[in-house]
């Protein structure tokens, strides 16, 4: 059993802020991330499992409610990476970083 490292909504903007260089983590579908996302961002849907993540770099990971990051950081964990997840994803975020599509 993995422990899941957890960031909350409240908190991604000071934590981001804190650490330069993280690298934050979109897993919801192209699709959705193409109508909202969190600034800077990269979108890798979590069905495609893996892409060119960074072993050198944090990763902050965030879906839409929680659920699907969660378990994306527990394969990312165990794929050996630095990765934690953003509690209750995108719905939960109201930080100044939220880009929608135009």
């Amino acid at each position: 059993v993995v422990d899941i490292p957890l960031v909350s909504p409240r908190k991604l903007d000071q934590y981001v802020a804190r650490y330069p260089g993280v690298w934050i983590v979109d897993v919801r579908s192209g699709e959705e991330y193409r109508r909202s996302h969190i600034r800077y961002a990269v979108n890798i849907p979590y069905e495609l499992e893996g892409g060119d993540l960074p072993g050198e770099k944090e990763i902050v990971v965030y879906c839409e409610r929680g659920a699907t990051s969660m378990a994306a950081v527990r394969e990312m964990i165990r794929q050996g990476y630095r990765a934690l997840s953003v509690t209750g994803g995108i719905t939960e975020y109201k930080g100044r970083n939220l880009v929608f599509s135009e």
